[in-house]
């Protein structure tokens, strides 16, 4: 295996993960590979619409595309353990471009209708589903130990610049040469990450740990399921990451009867979307200073908050300019609020369960999916796409409580711990505003060292 060079401060702090070539590899195969996948996601919703000008059509292609999520990601993470990852990606990337390519065709050919393009984003979902597990846990071979959660943080960017310019480039491919060459990009793409894992295996890098990654497995078993039984506060940020999670899909299915509605053509869905993740990326860029300004226990709720404004203006919008406007307080609200959710989880979860307990966390973030497009569908079938966002609204409440109940009773827990004798970091004596404030802010100062609550990083 090639060791990683230990990093210079000077240039670590210029660049970061990028100093490291195979994690540059890394990052630009899948910054590819998800431009495509925005690309297709718009190009397939606005293809449905003009056959069949129907929000609720929309609605079914975007139930079957993410259903997959929520069917086959446990099954995924077992493959992930089983078999070498950089095999599982490649495998699964070449029958994903062999569809996307077939998709083309058909296309160009004119066969192509509602029906096959819904049954090939089902099956491009399916083995998205079982790529990712193990495309995820080859990351931390691609930096050394100590800059893990930086090349974390960093990663995330690929798909907000994938939710940017996959969407834009969809809409201009879409205007000036039709949805047979949206479709066709899009195949292309999935070399990228193909080419990502040829580099890493010649470099002897992401191999050699399936075995003990089984073992680990193996040793949770069927106790991530009893160990949140035991930790109810787990169940609650999860509730969280659905309620800031599912209205960002509610408007996404909607996008081009919003469009249409607006007065603008069906490939301005690619905006509306790309307005989305404009919000997410400054909400980004602004959410380490916030965090360790001490804000951390309000980035939630002000989150949650942001979007339920989002969701307002885009059922009042009148014109196509305010519709952009909500769609980048939509985006900026989740990207305040989901980390805080997913951040949590990653820290206080002990190592055994924690790849079960993030393949639950991945259900609810993705596998929400397909049941919030078909409301959202359904819903515009019967009040119109706009008042149809309002659905939304409903999950804020709900997000709210969760989360202000998770914090609650991790710190409850915790001080729980600490006057049995353990080494908590909450001490008795408090509110119960400030233990949850100490929680919060405990989960926060791990993640940003990059420990979990054993102190250790350890390398897939």
């Amino acid at each position: 295996m090639e060791t990683l060079p230990a990093p210079s401060r000077g240039l670590a702090r210029r660049l970061g993960p990028f100093r490291h070539r195979p994690f540059t590899v890394y990052w630009l195969g899948g910054v590819v590979s998800n431009i495509g996948t925005w690309l297709q996601t718009v190009a397939a919703a606005v293809f449905v619409y003009e056959r069949t000008g129907s929000a609720l059509a929309v609605g079914i292609l975007n139930f079957a595309s993410f259903l997959p999520i929520f069917l086959f990601s446990i099954a995924g993470g077992v493959i992930g353990d089983r078999f070498d990852r950089r095999t599982v990606v490649v495998v699964t990337h070449g029958v994903s471009g062999l569809l996307a390519a077939v998709l083309a065709g058909i296309a160009f050919t004119g066969v192509a209708n509602e029906a096959s393009v819904i049954v090939i984003a089902f099956l491009l979902n399916a083995t998205y589903a079982v790529a990712k597990p193990a495309l995820v846990a080859i990351l931390p071979a691609t930096v050394p130990r100590e800059e893990i959660t930086d090349a974390v943080g960093v990663n995330t960017l690929q798909f907000v610049i994938g939710q940017m310019a996959g969407p834009i480039l969809a809409a201009v491919v879409i205007a000036e040469a039709g949805v047979g060459w949206a479709f066709a990009v899009n195949a292309a793409s999935y070399l990228a990450p193909i080419v990502a894992m040829v580099y890493l295996a010649r470099h002897g890098l992401a191999a050699g740990a399936a075995d003990r990654v089984r073992a680990g497995a193996r040793a949770a078993g069927t106790s991530a399921v009893e160990y949140v039984r035991e930790h109810r506060w787990v169940i609650a940020l999860l509730i969280g990451v659905v309620s800031t999670s599912a209205p960002l899909e509610v408007v996404r299915t909607l996008t081009p009867a919003i469009a249409v509605g607006l007065g603008q053509p069906e490939s301005a869905a690619g905006f509306l979307v790309a307005a989305q993740s404009i919000g997410s990326a400054i909400a980004l860029l602004a959410f380490v200073p916030l965090r360790r300004s001490g804000r951390s226990r309000d980035l939630a709720r002000v989150g949650l908050v942001i979007q339920a404004v989002g969701l307002l203006v885009t059922v009042l919008a009148g014109q196509f300019w305010m519709a952009l406007l909500a769609g980048s307080f939509l985006g900026f609200g989740f990207s305040l609020c989901f980390p805080v959710l997913t951040s949590g989880l990653q820290a206080e979860v002990p190592d055994a369960v924690r790849g079960r307990i993030m393949s639950f966390h991945q259900m609810f973030h993705l596998g929400n999916r397909p049941f919030a497009a078909l409301a959202a569908g359904a819903a515009a079938v019967v009040v119109g796409a706009q008042p149809a966002v309002a659905i939304g609204l409903a999950l804020t409440p709900v997000g709210l409580v969760a989360s202000r109940r998770a914090w609650r009773a991790l710190a409850a827990e915790r001080l729980a711990v600490d006057a049995a004798g353990g080494a908590g970091p909450i001490e008795a004596g408090h509110s119960e505003a400030e233990l949850e404030e100490q929680a919060v802010e405990a989960i926060a100062a791990e993640d940003l060292l990059g420990v979990g609550p054993a102190g250790v990083i350890e390398r897939s």
